[in-house]
């Protein structure tokens, strides 16, 4: 079976230049993902706002999961970087 769908993800960030790091820092890893998923990623207002869109047979779902979770161990790494700056 064929799953669609689409997740945002909204991160506020210290500020809007704490949100262009962020976002320069993530954006090489958003190259090369499984087949079927794409994402998108922008600072908005000193917000971060991801978005992953998936056109996937149900049992490849975890790609969805593992994609989110990387991105998010990511985001606070890169945050953590930022705090001890």
């Amino acid at each position: 079976m064929r799953i669609r769908g689409k997740v945002t993800l909204v991160v506020p960030m210290g500020s809007a230049e704490d949100c262009e790091v962020v976002m320069r820092s993530l954006m090489p890893d958003e190259t090369g993902l499984p087949p079927g998923l794409s994402s998108s990623i922008r600072c908005d207002n000193g917000k971060l706002v991801y978005e992953l869109s998936y056109d996937i047979n149900s049992d490849e779902f975890l790609s969805v999961y593992n994609t989110l979770d990387d991105l998010l161990r990511n985001v606070r790494i890169v945050m953590s970087s930022l705090d001890k700056l």
